[in-house]
């Protein structure tokens, strides 16, 4: 499965209130949302020990931070398109699905489930 992000387009035009302006003045800038393919591992049981899952993805920037259940994670930025976080023994306490997803440039990415498994 493959997520794409969709462009964000901001276009600013400067002058000088008189309703006239200069083409030459005008500039724009875009962003293209994080996404998020896959998470590795993307299942382990609960109660695992600590370990490094890798995000991969698309449109990532050196401020992206990983959400684990919506609780932000200290992330390691690997390029624009992997990141890493390391989930801790409290990370995994219960089973049950956990919700990913970064956040970078102000943009959330979409979510990907991580199946903590019974033992």
């Amino acid at each position: 499965m493959r997520f794409t992000g969709l462009p964000l387009a901001i276009v600013l035009t400067v002058g000088c209130g008189a309703g006239n302006h200069d083409p030459k003045t005008t500039f724009g800038t875009s962003f293209t949302p994080p996404a998020l393919m896959e998470l590795s591992p993307h299942t382990v049981p609960v109660n695992s020990v600590p370990f490094t899952m890798t995000v991969m993805g698309a449109n990532f920037r050196a401020d992206a931070v990983v959400f684990w259940n919506d609780i932000p994670q200290s992330t390691r930025f690997i390029s624009s398109t992997q990141l890493q976080v390391v989930l801790t023994d409290a990370d995994l306490m219960q089973f049950g699905l956990a919700h990913v997803f970064v956040r970078t440039g102000g943009q959330n990415s979409n979510t990907i489930n991580f199946d903590v498994t019974a033992q």
